[in-house]
């Protein structure tokens, strides 16, 4: 019998998992303000996901990035809750690559941020765009209007925004979370759910 979404959480979510996605939840808020602050062009706000979908799995993943979205939407960025389905790709795709080990390698590492950054742009672009006219007020904001400038219509202009910027902020954040995972404690390792998923197989911590 298949199992539902909630007991797949729930196993997920055992030992020190709860508080480390609770930790992540509150990673990407902090994270994604800052960057929202000062106009930077990236968005590095799904760093806490992609920590989750890789030490405790995908479906917590994908709990994490949607509770941090309807956060940020309870303290005053109400268009974070549209972009939930973007979250859900973000975790589910980082969770099924790290089960294929690709956060043990550096270079599969900045393969798979490449990609979700191009899946996460196609998801985004027609919320931003026929949501919200492709202004996002952020740092990215300034994509969108050269491309209209240019003479691109506003659906292909927010998708060229995100396929310039999207892989690159999720290489960074990729990259970030390969870091850290790197240096965390063996000990915190070990009680996790997808601990598996960076050590290379026949080691032993």
């Amino acid at each position: 019998m298949s199992k539902s979404i909630r007991q797949r959480i729930a196993e997920e979510l055992t030992g020190p998992a709860l508080p480390f996605v609770a930790f992540c939840i509150a990673l990407n808020l902090t994270v994604g303000q800052v960057t929202a602050a000062l106009k930077i062009p990236l968005y590095l706000d799904s760093i806490g996901t992609i920590l989750v979908a890789v030490l405790v799995g995908p479906w917590s993943a994908v709990f994490c990035g949607s509770a941090a979205n309807l956060l940020a939407a309870a303290f005053g960025n109400p268009t974070m809750m549209f972009f939930i389905p973007v979250v859900a790709v973000i975790g589910t795709f980082t969770g099924i690559i790290a089960k294929l080990g690709w956060f043990r390698k550096w270079y599969l590492v900045c393969l798979g941020g490449i990609l979700q950054g191009i899946l996460a742009a196609l998801v985004s672009a027609p919320i931003s765009a026929y949501l919200f006219g492709g202004v996002m007020m952020a740092g990215t904001d300034f994509l969108v209007l050269y491309f209209r400038s240019v003479g691109n219509t506003l659906m292909d202009s927010v998708l060229y925004q995100g396929l310039a910027s999207d892989p690159a902020d999720k290489l960074v954040s990729y990259f970030i979370v390969f870091l850290l995972v790197k240096n965390l404690p063996q000990r915190l390792l070990a009680r996790l759910h997808g601990a598996g998923n960076i050590r290379t197989p026949g080691r032993t911590p």
